[in-house]
C-alpha cells in the first residue's frame, strides 16, 4: 500500500522544547506561588508579576499542547476502499486525527505555500513557535475543505527545514489522488459499457447507431464475409469480449459511400452490438436506412 508521509518536519526543533517547557512551567509556577505567598497588599509590582506569570504559564501550556497534538505526531495519507485516508499518529499508536475522504468527491488539492513569519524579533518568533499551520487544503466538490499536513514555520534558525521536500510530498499526494480518480472513472466507464453491451438487443443497437453518428466513426471487423460493427473505441479497446477480435477504425462517411451505398453489399449481414454471445443482425440496406432515419430526425430537430 502506497503511503504519502509528511516527513519534511524538523521534529527535533519541537521535541527539545517540549522536554524543556515542563521545567519552565514548573519554575513559572514556583514564581507565581512565591508572589501569592508574599502578597499582602495591592501594588503595581505584585499585579505585574502575577499577570506576567499567568501569561508565561499560558504560553507554555499552549506550546506543550500544540507540540504534542500537531508537531510531534507523524502524518500520512493512503488510499483505501475508494477513500483518501489521512492520519495524524502519535508514537506510532495513538491516532489524534483521522479523515476518510471519498476520492471522487475531491475537486482539488492546494498547497498554500510556506508560512512567512510576520514578526522578526527573536522573542516574538519564539512566542509563535508552536502555532500550527496546516498547509495542504483538500477542496471538495460540495465546497467543504479539509486541512492537513502541518508545516513548520521557516524561521532563520530552522536549518533542518526543507521546503523542497514538503513540495515533493505534496506533489506525490496530488498525483496519487489524481491517479486513483482516473482509475475509478475508467472502471466506472468500463462498468457502464459492460451494462450497455448486455442490454436488450434493440437498446444495444440504438446505442451503437447513435454512438457512430455522434463520433462519425465506426469500428468494423470481418467475419464470414460479413461485418461486425461497433461504435465505441473504449469498448473495442478495453472490453474483455473483444480482446481476440481485430477492429479497424473507419470514418462513417467513407464507410457509407464505399460500403453501404454499393448495391452488391445491400443484402450482406451486419452484426451490430455484438457482445461475444449475440448482436442484432441486420442487412446493409437496413443499417443504412436506420442511420439515415437518425440523421434526418436530428436535422428536423435543429430546424425546429
Amino acid at each position: 500500500m502506497k503511503k504519502v508521509k509528511n516527513d519534511s518536519q524538523p521534529f527535533i526543533l519541537y521535541i527539545i522544547p517540549i522536554f524543556v517547557l515542563p521545567f519552565a512551567g514548573f519554575f513559572v509556577g514556583l514564581y507565581f506561588y512565591a508572589i501569592l505567598s508574599s502578597f499582602d497588599k495591592i501594588n503595581f509590582g505584585s499585579i505585574y508579576g502575577i499577570l506576567l506569570s499567568v501569561i508565561f504559564f499560558y504560553v507554555i501550556v499552549r506550546g506543550l499542547k500544540n507540540g504534542i497534538l500537531y508537531f510531534i505526531p507523524r502524518e500520512e495519507c493512503y488510499i483505501e476502499d475508494d477513500n483518501l485516508i489521512y492520519r495524524r499518529i502519535f508514537l506510532c499508536k495513538f491516532i489524534f486525527k483521522e479523515l476518510r475522504i471519498r476520492i471522487l468527491d475531491i475537486e482539488n488539492i492546494i498547497d498554500k505555500g510556506y508560512k512567512i513569519p510576520k514578526v522578526s524579533t527573536h522573542s516574538l518568533v519564539l512566542a509563535i513557535f508552536f502555532k500550527p499551520y496546516e498547509r495542504i487544503v483538500i477542496e471538495m466538490k460540495s465546497g467543504k475543505e479539509y486541512k492537513i499536513f502541518v508545516d513548520a514555520d521557516p524561521y532563520s534558525f530552522s536549518q533542518n527545514y526543507d521546503n523542497n521536500k514538503f513540495i515533493k510530498n505534496y506533489n506525490e499526494l496530488k498525483e496519487m489522488v489524481i491517479e486513483e480518480q482516473n482509475k475509478l472513472f475508467f472502471n466506472q466507464k468500463i462498468k457502464n459499457l459492460n451494462e450497455k453491451y448486455n442490454s436488450p438487443l434493440d437498446e444495444r443497437y440504438d446505442f451503437i447507431l447513435n454512438k457512430i453518428i455522434n463520433e462519425e466513426i465506426l469500428f468494423i471487423a470481418k467475419k464470414d464475409n460479413n461485418y461486425i460493427v461497433n461504435g465505441s473505441y473504449d469498448a473495442v479497446e478495453y472490453l474483455e469480449i473483444f480482446k481476440n477480435i481485430y477492429f479497424e477504425e473507419v470514418e462513417l462517411d467513407s464507410f457509407y459511400s464505399y460500403v453501404l451505398s454499393k448495391k452488391e453489399n445491400q443484402d450482406k449481414k451486419v452484426l451490430v452490438g455484438y457482445n461475444g454471445t449475440d448482436g442484432k443482425e441486420v442487412t446493409m440496406s437496413k443499417f443504412k436506412e436506420d442511420i439515415n432515419k437518425i440523421r434526418d430526425s436530428r436535422r428536423t430537430l435543429k430546424k425546429s
